[in-house]
């Protein structure tokens, strides 16, 4: 993935066509211990055989999106949609991030890091609310709504809810 891309652009190419090569992957002291390969571009195998497998197995199906699973190797990616599952059932960006260093065999590339922080920041932010058959945003941050009102679309459709809505 590249540096600063925006969610949902990892530099993975067309996977059928693109080689990938990770052997410039540097293994941690400790890595015989871990089940899990992070690749810079948002691949992830799992070592089927490893003693870690089910826990790895169980955050890598709430993050990711399965590749391919044969008996030995398990492949996974990561996308903004996984990521977005992710967020959506309560997992945390950091939360996700510290799980990833903690099963890598190697260091976790800036790139995966900030595709993680791009992907997850904003989810959950703000929601539609449907009240008296007119849509609402709402938001606990202000912040959110004040971008979300400077947006061309969102800014003309503005309007302010009726004096007896329920504001909490």
């Amino acid at each position: 993935m590249e540096h600063g891309k925006k969610q949902g652009k990892a530099d993975v190419g067309d996977d059928k066509e693109k080689e990938r090569d990770y052997t410039h992957l540097v293994l941690k002291s400790d890595h015989e211990r871990r089940p899990l390969y992070v690749c810079p571009d948002g691949h992830i195998f799992l070592e089927a055989f490893s003693t870690m497998y089910k826990p790895a197995y169980d955050f890598l199906v709430s993050v990711a999106e399965p590749v391919c699973r044969p008996q030995h190797v398990h492949e996974y990616k990561l996308t903004p949609f996984s990521l977005y599952a992710a967020v959506s059932v309560g997992l945390e960006t950091d939360a996700i991030i510290a799980v990833l260093r903690r099963f890598s065999k190697t260091e976790l590339d800036p790139s995966v890091v900030e595709f993680i922080k791009v992907s997850t920041e904003n989810y959950g932010k703000a929601k539609l609310v449907l009240y008296q058959n007119r849509f609402f945003v709402e938001s606990a941050d202000r912040n959110v709504l004040r971008v979300l009102a400077q947006d061309e679309i969102v800014g003309q459709a503005r309007t302010q809810p009726p004096a007896d809505a329920d504001t909490n």
